[in-house]
């Protein structure tokens, strides 16, 4: 019993901090976060000290391993050189804003260390330093911290939590509450934890893409087979999470994950059951579909999801977004063409926005908001090229083991030692339905600003980390990233 719950020490505070940040307002207050750097050290703590064991090794062995792995993952050395960069950026401010008679034009006083990263203000750069660190934490210890098992157990965990955050916004909802948790006012729209519709619509839609994946293997596998009614339970409630967010985008994104998902669960399910099951399968969905489409349309005529399909500009919704958008996006190229390599410091694009102009018209705060609604502008705009190709270059790095494998997959199949079929087919639906959440989220984040709310961002992480473990790996790798963990150990 010891042994088995060893295997998912490390996995215990990931889970909590990735569920908790859920429910603590999404992450975007920083007066509720205090607890967030202390479940990122006890995730690296159980890491170097707690590692789950492998068949045949010691305690010592496991953590020799682990430690072997973590100075030869360039990972860790990027997660490094940004948290030291982003506490570099948050102690070199701030500056006050001050009249240059010179240039008759209002500027910032210079930095305390002029030639490196800045602030404008500390108080607004210090959320990111439980942003980043935290997704950091999650992504080493899952790497190195938990097997296939482990991730499995994560993801159902996540994917649970996000259903009872769901049910839990959709009584805030039936109750008319005007108020977060019916105490935190706001301004505008909310959702469940989440006072901006758009972090709860890719919040929501992210979970609902994982747990389509996990309900179809849940239903093709006869030992998880009993997990499947309770997945379906959570997959609903993430779906409504995803609709009464009032997020257009993550409205239309749900909806399409329904069909093209269906789909893609009837095809991959095809071969492995019975003509019975195909027509009682095929039937099912087919009702669900009218049944959702009878309610949205005709039982409940007034809803939310459908007023918020109706604000939506059909004729041309590209052109609208980006003309409403581009103002944004490009008052914060401008800045960064001024600061190309620090960038003006976190959340201090806002602070510069007023001072600059765009083509001779100037970019008033009015039209500008918080944030712009283009994150990887954004994180350009205010960490330059030095911190922004840090943030990239990690992600990067968590892609490359899901692409490598994916790659081997194809030439295994290739080979013929898999039998025919499409390659997309045969992959694990979990794996699948990860990455395709992975990427939306992703290609969300150019029309608006899902990474801005740590939930979301760790969430994104999260995934991406788990993803690879759901794919073939090459025994050959396999072994030889175990021999030189275990000769590590013996050196010990």
């Amino acid at each position: 019993m010891r042994d088995a719950l060893a295997k998912y020490w490390v996995i215990v505070p990931v889970t909590l901090l990735a569920a908790g940040l859920g429910w603590a307002y999404g992450g975007t207050r920083v007066d509720c976060l205090s607890w967030v750097p202390w479940l990122s050290l006890a995730i690296l703590e159980m890491l170097l000290f707690l590692p789950p064991l492998r068949r045949g090794e010691t305690m010592a062995d496991a953590r020799a391993r682990v430690r072997y792995a973590l100075t030869r993952d360039p990972l860790s050395y990027v997660g490094i050189a940004l948290c030291a960069y982003l506490l570099f950026q948050c102690l070199n401010g701030g500056r006050d804003l001050m009249f240059d008679p010179d240039t008759t034009s209002w500027v910032f006083s210079p930095a305390p260390v002029s030639w490196g990263p800045f602030c404008v203000d500390p108080s607004d750069a210090r959320p990111v330093l439980f942003w980043f660190p935290a997704a950091l934490a999650v992504a080493l210890g899952i790497r190195h911290g938990s097997n296939r098992r482990g991730k499995l157990v994560l993801l159902r965990v996540l994917v649970a939590n996000g259903g009872l955050l769901g049910t839990f916004g959709l009584i805030q909802n039936l109750s008319d509450a005007t108020k977060l948790f019916w105490m935190t006012p706001v301004q505008g729209s909310f959702f469940a934890s989440f006072a901006y519709p758009n972090h709860a619509g890719a919040f929501f839609t992210l979970l609902f893409a994982i747990n389509l994946g996990l309900l179809l293997q849940a239903l093709l596998s006869k030992e998880d087979r009993h997990h499947a009614v309770w997945l379906g339970v959570a997959l609903l409630m993430n779906l409504t999470g995803a609709c009464l967010s009032c997020s257009w985008a993550a409205i239309l994104t749900s909806l399409g994950l329904v069909v093209f998902g269906g789909i893609y669960a009837l095809r991959h399910a095809w071969s492995l059951i019975d003509a019975g099951k195909r027509l009682k399968a095929v039937s099912v969905y087919i009702g669900v579909l009218v049944l959702g489409i009878g309610f949205l349309f005709f039982a409940a005529p007034e809803n939310p999801i459908l007023r918020e399909l109706e604000k939506m500009p059909w004729s041309n919704p590209v052109g609208e977004m980006a003309g409403r958008r581009w103002p944004q996006t490009a008052a914060a190229f401008h800045i960064w063409r001024h600061h190309p390599w620090f960038g003006v410091g976190a959340c201090g694009a806002r602070r510069y926005v007023s001072l600059k102009a765009y083509e001779n018209r100037p970019i008033f705060s009015q039209t500008w908001g918080d944030n712009v609604r283009n994150d990887p502008m954004q994180f350009l705009a205010e960490h330059g090229i030095v911190g922004f190709g840090l943030m990239l270059g990690a992600a990067v790095l968590l892609f490359i083991p899901f692409c490598r494998r994916l790659w081997h997959a194809h030439e295994t199949q290739s080979l013929g030692r898999t039998g025919s079929g499409s390659l997309f087919l045969r992959l694990s639906p979990i794996a699948v339905t990860l990455f395709v959440g992975v990427l939306l989220i992703a290609a969300y984040s150019l029309i608006d600003l899902p990474f801005r709310s740590p939930a979301v961002l760790v969430m994104w992480v999260a995934a991406l980390a788990c993803a690879p473990a759901f794919l073939p790996v090459a025994r050959g790798q396999e072994l030889s990233g175990s021999v030189a963990g275990g000769e590590a150990g013996r050196k010990q």
